[in-house]
């Protein structure tokens, strides 16, 4: 048996690189079957990884037909449009408000990307 940092070790442990801590020692001379349960608990920082949301497909439910009016697009439902028109009307702005809000979150991209090359 090795003796590494003051804690003895097996010759299997020796050859596999991995030492024990006297925790595990402690629990593997009192607890039957430690060993086994060690192995089905989960390790730190072997989780899995986070997943990520699928980003919803952003479009526009309108197209301009040739007679210069507005209408949904092919594939589009009535609920669908209802449902978008819904959540415009609960904000409380004006359609030209939503575009100039849509048009200064552009701006304010472009000016940090600017800004993000700068340095």
């Amino acid at each position: 048996m090795g003796n590494v940092g003051g804690f003895a070790q097996s010759a299997a442990q020796k050859e596999r690189g991995k030492t024990v801590k006297p925790i595990d020692r402690i629990m593997q001379k009192n607890v039957p079957g430690y060993a086994y349960m060690k192995k089905a608990m989960p390790q730190p920082g072997a989780g899995r990884e986070p997943k990520t949301q699928p980003k919803k497909k952003t479009y526009t439910l309108t197209e301009t037909a040739p007679s210069g009016k507005a209408v949904l697009r092919k594939g589009v439902t009535v609920t669908q449009a209802a449902r978008k028109l819904n959540k415009y009307e609960a904000t409380g702005l004006t359609p030209q408000e939503v575009f100039n809000l849509i048009e200064r979150a552009h701006n304010l991209e472009k000016r940090v990307k600017t800004l993000e090359d700068w340095l």
